[in-house]
């Protein structure tokens, strides 16, 4: 164990990104990226590791904290397109993250257990076409060993 506190972040948000990099097919056989920073370049739909927020939590045995981080599926239509395609994407996000045991293990770190906390929609029309989200927040215990 760590005499002092180390900071999760990094090990949390790369939890989730090996979860679901290359895990995420649901087009025709395409593979939806999964971005920590979007690229200029980057061609909806994809998923974005978007906010993180840590909370420490007393334990006298060593340092824990309640997780939760936002997941945001983009999706884009030139013409017009509904929600289906982000709750597809959200299903296979659900399969790969919603557990009840050790979520993920590393040297120093245990994740455990993944709960969904909410999810929501957003739409907006612009002049290239709609963009349809969805916010997904998990919540999780970390524990630093």
């Amino acid at each position: 164990m760590n005499e002092h506190a180390l900071d999760p972040s990094n090990t949390y948000r790369k939890a989730y990104y090996d979860k679901l990099y290359n895990q995420l097919s649901v087009i025709s056989g395409k593979t939806i990226p999964v971005y920590d920073r979007v690229d200029d370049a980057a061609v909806a739909p994809f998923v974005v590791l978007s906010n993180i927020t840590l909370t420490p939590l007393l334990n006298t045995t060593g340092y824990a904290f309640k997780a939760s981080i936002v997941l945001d599926i983009v999706t884009r239509f030139t013409t017009s397109g509904g929600k289906k395609l982000v709750d597809d994407i959200s299903n296979l996000i659900f399969q790969k993250i919603l557990t009840r045991d050790v979520f993920y293990s590393v040297e120093n770190w245990n994740i455990y257990t993944s709960k969904l906390e909410s999810t929501r929609y957003i739409e907006s029309e612009s002049n290239s076409g709609y963009v349809i989200r969805k916010l997904i927040t998990f919540n999780n215990n970390i524990q630093q060993l």
